[in-house]
């Protein structure tokens, strides 16, 4: 059977994004908002158990990596491929290797089906909420015990295993999420922003 398709958003799903930026005193700054500082996104600490959790999802999925930068940062789309090729590895032993999206509009890459893991419904990561695609958003953190830290992984590999037996892998999410009463998103288009986006 073919591995299912797997898309990782990066900020607040790999990457403990907005915890930094919300703590920077942009009174020091010479950029508006702490995204457009340039260098940024290159140190940022990932998520607890995300490392981890790629690789072992890596046995069962077929892994992506789908983000954004800033429109007004250049450096960040070369600083989050650095941050990548330093947590996962630069050649075609990283689970990740040459599988790297970044997108204004994260809708373009859904329609050969898959999951996506984001954090948030906007820059198309809501549209992936898609039956005729066979896609499906899973808004990290929505439901608490969604998390690398928690049972998100496990999750993760029960669809895998769950999608051999069933119609769509949309259906294998909805069979393991009911079994372990999760929820898999919130609101489609209401979310909590930081004070500065």
């Amino acid at each position: 059977m073919t591995q299912p398709k797997l898309f990782l958003d990066m900020d607040n799903v790999l990457v403990d994004t907005l915890s930094v930026l919300n703590k920077i005193d942009m009174r020091q700054q010479s950029v508006e908002k702490p995204d457009r500082i340039p260098g940024i996104f290159r140190d940022l600490p990932p998520m607890p158990g995300a490392i981890e959790a790629v690789k072992q999802l890596a046995t069962e999925y077929d892994i992506y990596v789908l983000s954004t930068a800033p429109w007004q940062n250049p450096s960040a789309w070369q600083d989050k491929l650095i941050w990548l090729q330093h947590y996962f590895g630069e050649d075609n032993s990283s689970p990740i290797y040459k599988r790297i999206i970044l997108a204004h509009d994260k809708s373009v890459a859904h329609f050969g089906g898959g999951i996506l893991v984001d954090d948030r419904p906007y820059h198309g990561a809501s549209d992936w909420d898609d039956p005729d695609a066979d896609s499906i958003w899973l808004q990290f953190g929505a439901d608490p015990r969604l998390t690398w830290s928690n049972e998100l992984v496990s999750f993760l590999l029960d669809v895998s295993q769950v999608q051999d037996v069933t119609d769509t892998l949309r259906d294998a999410v909805a069979v393991v999420a009911e079994r372990s009463h999760f929820y898999v998103h919130g609101d489609k288009t209401e979310f909590d922003k930081a004070h500065w986006e």
